[in-house]
């Protein structure tokens, strides 16, 4: 509104707000109701603050007053607790001590000395509770467990709280009794409270009505408690538990039922980890207190124990069997140290042998020997022994070798009581061929259904056998082994053993596809192309491949030992029963082919410094060996050329022999030396002085190396200058007869003679320029094997042994000689070690020996660290012998051995030569030493300027077949420089045997040339004059004849 004013000016007028509040802010009815609201609110939670605050006050006062009226009449009961006699019953007096000093209160029984000893007094003995229930006994029980846990708790006080939780146990249940004491155990370090805890929970477990039960719970949750006996280390106190051991020896048949295993161990704790570091603890605190106990002859260890200690090794899974074997070996950690100390006593020898006393304690009692039961306990311990001490596993059969002498056969018998060999003995059909690229199955026309109920055990069983036998073989001495007086198995025990072992081996080798073990759901095919590296069972790391591996050593080691001495059936390996030969033989070539083409073209693929270990299967079995397995798969190592490398023996000599010159025949095609334009093209070219024959063919020809497979131009020079001649091959033979001649001839000084006049290297020839001769020499001798030629050279039978290295990745890294080999080396040395060894009397004093040898150069070695310092006693003349042995065979010999291989594998792959037997390969080198086969020579003869009815020719071999067998080899020799026949018989000879006319001059001797083997004989006209002209001939060397 506008209003005048006296200037006459008009504007607004002013407007005065009263409520405080401006014009354009006027506010709405419901705006005011909703601060009126709040206000009242607020008034209100202000009013209940108050109120609360008062009942608070009021609370606590009256809490306060109930605190101060509790603790007078606390007062009044310690005050009339400390009288002679109370008028009050003991469970009254329970009752108002569990409310005097229970959970909340003030906590002054940990300081009041004097309050439990008179509770125990006041209570008076387990009848003083009868009338206590069991809620308000666990409540008094938890004020003594809270007692006990106090650190200021004295150790009177500490013994009293634990009489009176032995009243209190009998209210409460076993498992909670266990579970309450297990808990203090940790926590305890009185020796003395410690053990009457024992006490306390072996009374409870006696008292409980179902016994079964309560020994289960006794186990499951107390004795697999950790710490339990670590903190009683007194004599005095160990004496007072010994109730404990006493007691504790009656779980053991418990945990020793196989039919309880799964509950106690397999399945016992949850989650794994916990089981595995449970069971850990049982077996330490079992060995703690089998160690402690009190016995006039010491702990002694029975077949229950044994079983016990096996169920439980059993049920740890497999990554804490790794876990445990690996700190045990190495000193590692994860694993408590009192765990580590008690497990490691049962690897000590005298435990060992206390171990296999109950056993061997059957035999000599009754004569007829322990039970199957026995003898499977003891076997399944000791494979629990040797899973858990891999690295320790050599000196644990070491110490089974030592045992008593009838160990081994008891062992044995236990794997012929079981199924497993009852079935590969008697009930394998296995395949009638391995010739076609599928196999049949192990047990034909189906796997038996009976097999698959063959526990895992008797597979454990078997391995652990094959570990102690691989022991027994290594460290017996020929004598020993064939003295059927001496301990070890007997040799109708080994020959039953080879027969099984080779079965079994073959069955692995040459079936792809047949399932043999069923084991907790999970199914293992067994043979080359099954899952042999797989383990057996979950809590095992044992695999078909590691028992192959044993076995096939054993088989091994019996037909080196049949080489050195005879004693078993010349067809006793055969299994030309089960192969088809012919078509095994043209598929091996094939198979090999493929293998060597595979091999070349992924050559790359193989570091040049890749490590042998990880091509070789470990004997512990628990590492991996997925580079070899995966490069064996790759190289596709089928079972034909499986047996050929590992198990050659199977076959029959020839039918090998026709596969290395198969072998042999398809190399050369495949390098191209099989066609006539190639060899002109490609002969090397040498001159060769007779007189120097070693020294020009080394300057000339060593270079070529695998060249030297290819033909050779040989052109001889003597003292007239160039012989006149082409070499048709038989220069070539002469060539390499008289290089071999000159090379191993001892006066050179690169092989020496045994006392036999074989030949082995120097083993002081160990300079460079020495060590090019011997791979020149291991050329020549695989050239003249590459060609079919024989040389006259016997090698020593420790050193052909060498030939079979196996220096591939696919099959291994060699072979090394063993004690008994040393007799073909130094006769003298191997009779005064088989003196120290069988010597009765004081080894140190009387022998004067430490570990130190003098080698060829007059240089003191040793055999061990520290060597010089350590005395050859009765305790390690065994080690001290067999570390001669193996210095002098192998050691002093390395780097002559390897030179001469490296030179003979330029020609011959190892995989050829790892076929045959030291003996075998002597027959290769030099020929077949049997009677020499006069039909068969005659059949092959051919003739030149006679005809074969022609009467000189009739007289020469009415003259052969009067002489006796040293003189018809003479003959031979004279004319083909070797002595022995041709292995494939005198067709296989090149150039044929041949007989030509040298005229009709009487007088005249017969000559020959060696090198296209052929007699040139004078046409004799009598009988007599032929017989004296060519005895003399071959007695006086007339020799070679260029006419």
């Amino acid at each position: 509104m506008v209003t005048p004013n006296f200037t006459g000016n008009y504007r607004h007028g002013r407007q005065v707000n009263l409520a405080r509040s401006s014009a354009s802010s006027h506010r709405s009815s419901q705006s005011i109701l909703k601060d009126a609201s709040a206000a009242r609110a607020q008034r209100e939670e202000l009013r209940k603050r108050e109120r609360s605050a008062i009942v608070i006050q009021s609370f606590y006062r009256g809490r306060r007053d109930v605190a101060q009226a509790r603790e007078r009449l606390r007062e009044e009961f310690i005050r009339l607790a400390g009288q002679q006699s109370v008028a009050m019953s003991p469970g009254d007096v329970a009752a108002m001590f569990v409310f005097f000093f229970g959970k909340g209160n003030s906590g002054a029984t940990h300081q009041d000395v004097s309050l439990i000893p008179m509770l125990e007094r006041m209570i008076g003995g387990s009848s003083g509770l009868a009338d206590v229930d069991s809620s308000r006994a666990r409540k008094l029980a938890r004020v003594l467990l809270g007692c006990l846990r106090n650190v200021e708790t004295n150790h009177e006080i500490q013994i009293s709280c634990l009489r009176l939780l032995r009243i209190i146990q009998a209210k409460v249940s076993l498992e909670e009794v266990i579970a309450s004491y297990s808990s203090l155990i940790s926590g305890l370090r009185d020796a003395s409270a410690l053990a009457k805890v024992v006490e306390n929970v072996i009374i409870a477990t006696k008292s409980t009505p179902d016994r079964a039960r309560a020994l289960l719970d006794y186990v499951k949750y107390f004795l697999s408690t950790p710490n339990l006996f670590v903190n009683i280390t007194e004599v005095g106190v160990q004496m007072h538990i010994q109730e404990v051991f006493n007691f504790s020896a009656d779980i053991i048949p418990l945990i020793a039922n196989p039919a309880i295993q799964s509950s106690t161990t397999a399945t016992l704790y949850e989650p794994e980890a916990d089981q595995d570091s449970r069971l850990e603890w049982l077996l330490a605190n079992i060995l703690y207190m089998w160690r402690h106990q009190r016995m006039p002859e010491g702990p002694i260890i029975t077949i229950p124990f044994m079983r016990a200690l096996s169920n439980i090794l059993r049920g740890l899974s497999v990554s804490a069997g790794k876990r445990l074997s690996r700190a045990l070996s190495t000193s590692s950690g994860g694993v408590d140290q009192f765990v580590r100390d008690n497990l490691e006593v049962l690897k000590e020898r005298q435990n060992i042998e206390l171990s296999i006393l109950p056993v061997t304690s059957m035999l000599s009692s009754n004569g007829t020997g322990p039970n199957r039961e026995a003898l499977l306990a003891t076997c399944l311990y000791f494979v629990s022994l040797l899973r858990i001490w891999p690295l320790k596993n050599s000196e644990i059969r070491y110490f089974l070798y030592l045992t008593p002498e009838y160990t081994l056969p008891l062992f044995f018998k236990t794997l012929k009581a079981s199924r497993l060999f009852d079935i590969i003995m008697f009930k394998s059909f296995g395949p009638t061929a391995v010739s076609s690229g599928a196999t049949a199955s192990l047990w034909a026309p189906a796997v038996d259904d009976e097999y698959h109920d063959i526990a895992i055990q008797e597979w454990e069983i078997l391995s652990l056998f094959l570990d102690i036998c691989w022991h027994w073989m290594i460290m017996t001495d020929d004598d020993e082994f064939f003295d059927e007086t001496q301990y070890g198995l007997s040799l109708s025990d080994v020959r039953e053993l080879g027969m099984f072992l080779k079965v079994l081996v073959f069955l692995i080798v040459c079936n792809d596809d047949a399932t043999v073990i069923i084991h907790r759901g999970r199914q293992i095919k067994i043979g080359a192309g099954g899952d042999n590296h797989v383990a057996l069972s979950n809590s095992s790391a044992l695999t078909l491949n590691k028992i192959k591996t044993n076995a096939i050593g054993i088989m091994r080691q019996l037909v080196y030992r049949d080489s050195r001495r005879s004693f078993l059936n010349k067809k006793y390996w055969l299994m030309d029963d089960r192969i088809d030969i012919p078509a095994f033989t043209a598929q091996a070539i094939i198979d090999e082919d493929r293998m060597d083409r595979y091999f070349e073209q992924n050559m790359l693929e193989i570091s040049d410094d890749t490590s042998e270990s990880e091509f070789e299967v470990p004997e512990t079995g628990f590492s991996s060996s997925s580079a070899r397995l995966d490069l064996r798969a790759k190289m596709m190592v089928t079972p034909r050329i499986e047996i050929l490398q590992k198990i050659p023996f199977i076959l029959p000599f020839q039918s090998r022999v026709e596969i290395f010159d198969r072998s042999l025949d398809h190399d050369r095609a495949k390098h191209g030396l099989d066609r006539d334009y190639e060899l002109r093209w490609r002969r090397h070219k040498a001159e060769i002085r007779r007189s120097h024959m070693l020294e020009d063919a080394f300057n000339q020809l060593n270079g070529l190396r695998s060249e030297l497979k290819s033909l050779i131009g040989i052109t001889f020079v003597n003292d007239f200058g160039v012989e006149a001649g082409i070499d048709g091959g038989g220069i070539t033979k002469e060539f390499l007869v008289g290089v071999c001649k000159e090379g191993f001839d001892p006066a050179n000084g690169l092989f020496l003679e045994n006392s036999q006049n074989l030949l082995y290297p120097n083993p002081a020839a160990t300079s460079p320029e020495q060590l090019q001769y011997f791979e020149f020499l291991g050329r020549v001798i695989g050239k003249a094997l590459y060609q079919g030629i024989l040389v006259e050279v016997s090698f020593a039978q420790f050193f052909l042994s060498k030939w079979q290295v196996q220096n591939n990745t696919v099959f291994g890294t060699g072979f090394r000689n063993t004690f008994d080999d040393l007799w073909s080396l130094d006769p003298e040395l191997y009779r005064g070690l088989i003196k120290l060894k069988n010597y009765s009397g004081d080894v140190e004093s009387d022998f004067g020996l430490n570990f130190t040898i003098t080698n060829s150069h007059n240089i003191t070695v040793e055999l061990i660290r520290n060597g010089a310092h350590v005395a050859v006693t009765a305790a390690n003349r065994l080690q001290y012998i067999h570390e001669v042995a193996n210095y002098k065979l192998n050691k002093e010999l390395y780097r002559q051995t390897q030179a001469f291989l490296f030179g003979m594998n330029d020609l011959l792959s190892p995989t050829w030569l790892v076929m045959f037997s030291p003996n075998e390969m002597q027959t290769l080198v030099g020929g077949a030493a049997l009677p020499i086969d006069i039909e068969d020579w005659k059949k092959n003869t051919v003739y030149g300027g006679f005809y074969e009815k022609d009467p000189t020719i009739t007289y020469f071999w009415e003259v052969i077949e009067e002489l006796n067998d040293e003189d018809v080899r003479s003959v031979l020799k004279f004319v083909t420089s070797v002595s022995r026949a041709p292995l494939q018989g005198f067709s296989s000879l090149k150039p044929s045997f041949t007989i030509r006319e040298s005229g009709l001059a009487q007088d005249r001797l017969p000559t020959a040339s060696t090198c296209v083997n052929m007699l040139k004989l004078p046409r004799y006209v009598t009988k007599e004059t032929l017989k004296s002209k060519l005895m003399f001939a071959v007695t006086a060397g007339a020799g070679f004849d260029l006419s």
